[in-house]
């Protein structure tokens, strides 16, 4: 009983180091073939670096008009660099999240494949595939603030239902129909020890016939 308890907890561990390892993949492939959008950082940092100057040269309350007209030019150019970085980064964290949402729904699949015959290997990979999903889900939750992010949620969702049906619903009437030739054996060996019981009671009879011959 030791021996199995041990074995048992060494089991779950294994899946549960498994599924971590598998997100951790799964996320490092995504970011690196899917790399986010290149940040406009160093054109910002010229743009204030510009108007850094033009403020050095003349005080705030001195600044002329050509200089306010382009101190002004650099803030909505430095403005809407800010503003398509943003999109940028939302794009890429939609696109992020349903790539992950995707690849964990695959993994979750392949947990059902044969997971009679190697549950610890499904177990593992269907740990990997939840982690996976609840990553993808708060890419899309960080990232992301329109209607995509609801999208996203509810296809999340009705994936993990659907899944866990299939692995903990559907799986008891297999159980139950292996369950029968159990139910019949116990009805056959009910059977038998009743034939052995009638077969004793002949053996009996017969003794107790033979009985008076013998004292004879």
């Amino acid at each position: 009983m030791v021996h199995a308890g041990r074995s048992n907890g060494l089991q779950t561990i294994f899946s549960f180091f498994l599924g971590l390892m598998l997100t951790a993949f799964l996320g490092v492939g995504v970011y690196t073939f899917h790399p986010p959008a290149k940040q406009p950082d160093l054109r910002i940092q010229e743009l204030d670096r510009r108007e850094q100057a033009i403020r050095i040269k003349s005080p705030q309350d001195d600044l002329s008009v050509a200089d306010r007209d382009e101190v002004q030019r650099i803030t909505e150019e430095r403005n809407k660099l800010y503003d398509e970085s943003q999109a940028r980064r939302e794009a890429w964290g939609r696109s992020t999240s349903i790539i992950l949402v995707a690849l964990a729904t695959m993994v979750m699949a392949v947990s059902l494949v044969r997971a009679d015959q190697l549950p610890v290997i499904s177990n593992g990979l269907l740990l990997g595939g939840v982690f996976t999903m609840v990553y993808g889900v708060g890419w899309i939750i960080a990232t992301d603030t329109s209607v995509a992010r609801f999208a996203v949620m509810t296809v999340a969702l009705a994936i993990t239902l659907g899944l866990g049906y299939m692995r903990f619903v559907r799986r008891r009437p297999v159980a139950t129909a292996h369950s029968e030739p159990g139910l019949a054996d116990g009805e056959g060996l009910g059977r038998i020890e009743q034939r052995l019981r009638h077969l004793e009671e002949r053996v009996n009879r017969a003794a107790d016939a033979l009985g008076p011959r013998d004292e004879r």
